[in-house]
Order: C-alpha cells, then sequence, then structure tokens
C-alpha cells in the first residue's frame, strides 16, 4: 500500500506514517474490541483524579494507561474531559485491582459510570506507553487510533493530538 519501503541493507523504512495511522484508525473500533468495567468518582476536578492515581504503588505503574479524552488533554489539551477511560492489564489480580479501586477512590455501578476500566482486546494498547504528569498514559499513536472513531468529539481531539504527534515525527526518526 505504499507505506514502507526497504533502505540500505533492506531495512524497512516508513515512508507515509500520517496516512498509516489514518488508515489504522479508520478500521479501529475502541469500544467493539475492548471489554469495559463501569466505576464511579465523586471527584468533580480531573487534577483531583489524576492525583490519585500518582500514588497507586510502584508494581502497578505499569499494568495501567490512561486513554481518550483523559489521556489527550495531559498530552494535546483540546476536548476537557468528562470521563476518564483507563486501559487495566488483564493479568492485574484482584488484590491489585482493590488497590486500585481504594486509592482512586472509585465506586462501581452497573452502567454510564464517570471512569472505565477498559481489559483491552490485544496487551500491545501498553507499547510505548510512558508517564506523564505521574501518570501512565498509552502511546500517543494508541492515543490517536482509540479516539479517532470515539462519539463525542474524539475525532476532533484526534485530529488536535494528530498535529502534535506529526510535529513530533518531523523531528525525529520514525
Amino acid at each position: 500500500m505504499g507505506f514502507v519501503n526497504r533502505g540500505e541493507l533492506k531495512k524497512l523504512i516508513l515512508t507515509d506514517p500520517y496516512r498509516l495511522i489514518r488508515q489504522w484508525a479508520a478500521s479501529h473500533n475502541y469500544l467493539f474490541l475492548n471489554k469495559f468495567s463501569e466505576y464511579y468518582t465523586f471527584d468533580p476536578e480531573f487534577e483531583t483524579f489524576v492525583s490519585r492515581l500518582r500514588k497507586l504503588p510502584d508494581r502497578m505503574t505499569q499494568r495501567y494507561g490512561l486513554t481518550l479524552h483523559a489521556a489527550a488533554w495531559l498530552l494535546a489539551p483540546y476536548v476537557r474531559p468528562t470521563e476518564f477511560h483507563i486501559y487495566v492489564d488483564s493479568s492485574v489480580v484482584a488484590k491489585d485491582l482493590e488497590v486500585l479501586l481504594r486509592i482512586t477512590n472509585l465506586s462501581p455501578v452497573e452502567t454510564t459510570g464517570n471512569v472505565k476500566l477498559v481489559t483491552p482486546y490485544d496487551e500491545g494498547v501498553f507499547y510505548s506507553s510512558e508517564k506523564m504528569h505521574g501518570v501512565r498514559v498509552v502511546s500517543p499513536v494508541q492515543l490517536y487510533v482509540d479516539l479517532f472513531n470515539y462519539p463525542g468529539r474524539g475525532q476532533e481531539a484526534a485530529e488536535k493530538l494528530l498535529e502534535t504527534i506529526t510535529k513530533d515525527w518531523q523531528t525525529k526518526d520514525v
């Protein structure tokens, strides 16, 4: 499809990262692919909830990743988040889940919680995740793909994020 070429020493070189990520995002359906557990936080402010995530023990910091509008707000603030979507590694055991719920002060609800703990369809969502402002966030590429088809200004936030991502691509070897 023209996304890559072979360079010297037969190494693959990404030639059109912009078109590749848009193609991937167009075929990705975050809501269909993942499993969601609904919770509610009474924290009225974004920063209050994020400060709770910062208090998770070290053993858990590689096992979750903020995504969608909350993560986008940390990377490229544009759409103010009203919900928190957090990928949680499927290897998180009940004991660790209890710690997460206690530290973040989450209450389970049957539907329409403002915090979604997301069991990912593939552990690859954690690839290249990193700490930002003291919390783990999925990679900018994963975030863009998750946002692209998400209702409620998801595509708008994705496009704003893409501006930030492509600026980085121009200064880095992709």
